[in-house]
């Protein structure tokens, strides 16, 4: 394993931070203490739900200091404002990542613990042990369970870094890593050739990364291409048939191009848009969640209006609005909807009124059931 990697049963990285927002400042792991250290971000509303978990949990554990670490940042003044007005609902210490010295690349903390731990996304914890070593890695909604055991002494560290090990293995966390650095360095050089090649090669290797990756791969051919079309095709009915995620990527990437693009969407993209769109309901099942009923509807909508089919697209349409509304969404995801509404009554022609039918005896005539 490399040494980079931070897995369970590893010493706990350094606290390196710009500055203390909230609380008492720490500068390291002291023996014989339990630490709770999460990463979050303004913008993502998961981290913002976990808040008062975190609250919650402090005031439970007052001798578990917990510190929440804001990533992602760009104006320092956006993190103090949040916190600000959070105020006395956050009940733990925060402190902002310290950025690079050369303002590339990832925040220091971040990338010390985030990305070594093999952790994309926010909000992410870990519990340090009494010995300063990383006891669990997690979402912070699920701390309650691992936290208690590792404060009351009955955590088995060797069993949690076994398990944690080999759903590493299993989930194969390093191909997926190795599979991105390589698409990254030929995007960094435009070798969009060099890219397929790497998907290739991955997927060849290990398939099991096809679904979750295909859509990288699918994004290299051209829009609505044969290309892009055939492998569509394969991702919908095989490699993909059950990751709901990609599916509705493909179906969404199909049918928006024609918002950016002066080419319209043709007719083969909007039907394979549609049978992506199909799958994803089928998985869903018949009741999907609202805030899923909006996107799908909303998707369904444009993927029906590409295709000639508007009498259908406005029904979706307007189920998307509705859907919208039924979560409480605000205007700024409203008004799409709104306008994609409006764009498919206008594209809807109006049954035009049948001429009254005459019945005429001889010269004269009259209008039929008058």
């Amino acid at each position: 394993m490399s040494s980079s990697e931070l897995l369970v049963g590893d010493p706990a990285p350094a606290i390196e931070v710009e500055t203390f927002l909230k609380g008492e400042p720490l500068t390291g792991f002291a023996p014989g203490c339990v630490y709770v250290v999460e990463f979050w971000a303004t913008w993502c509303g998961p981290c913002a739900t976990s808040i008062p978990h975190l609250t919650e949990l402090q005031a439970r554990y007052p001798n578990v200091p917990i510190l929440g670490v804001a990533v992602g940042w760009t104006d320092l003044m956006v993190v103090e404002s949040f916190v600000r007005d959070w105020n006395d609902r956050i009940g733990y210490r925060i402190a902002v990542d310290r950025r690079p010295e050369r303002e590339v690349g990832r925040s220091l903390m971040r990338a010390a613990w985030c990305d070594a731990a093999f952790q994309k996304g926010v909000p992410t914890s870990f519990i340090v042990d009494r010995a300063g070593r990383i006891a669990w890695i997690g979402h912070p909604m699920d701390l309650d369970t691992p936290l208690a055991a590792v404060e009351e002494g009955r955590w088995d560290l060797a069993a949690a870094a076994d398990a944690h090990r080999s759903q590493l293995v299993r989930e194969k966390v390093r191909e997926a890593q190795a599979l991105e650095r390589a698409v990254r360095a030929c995007s960094e050089m435009g070798d969009r050739d060099g890219m397929l090649r790497a998907y290739d090669a991955a997927f060849a290797t290990e398939p099991e990364l096809e679904p979750t990756y295909g859509f990288g791969k699918f994004k290299q051919f051209a829009p609505g291409g044969e290309a892009a079309l055939v492998y569509g095709q394969h991702l919908i009915t095989r490699a993909a048939a059950n990751d709901i995620n990609t599916l509705f990527k493909i179906g969404m990437s199909l049918t928006r191009q024609g918002e950016t693009l002066r080419e319209p969407v043709s007719e083969p993209a909007a039907a394979l848009a549609i049978q992506a769109l199909d799958r994803v309901w089928s998985l869903a099942g018949s009741e999907p969640n609202p805030r899923l009923r909006m996107r799908l509807s909303e998707a369904y909508a444009y993927a029906l209006l590409a295709a000639g089919r508007r009498g259908e697209a406005m029904s979706y349409a307007r189920a998307a609005l509705d859907a919208g509304k039924a979560t409480g969404a605000n205007e700024e995801v409203l008004a799409p909807l709104q306008a994609l509404h409006e764009r498919c009554v206008a594209a809807t022609p109006s049954v035009p009124t049948p001429p009254p039918s005459m019945i005429c005896d001889g010269d004269s005539c009259r209008l039929a059931d008058s």
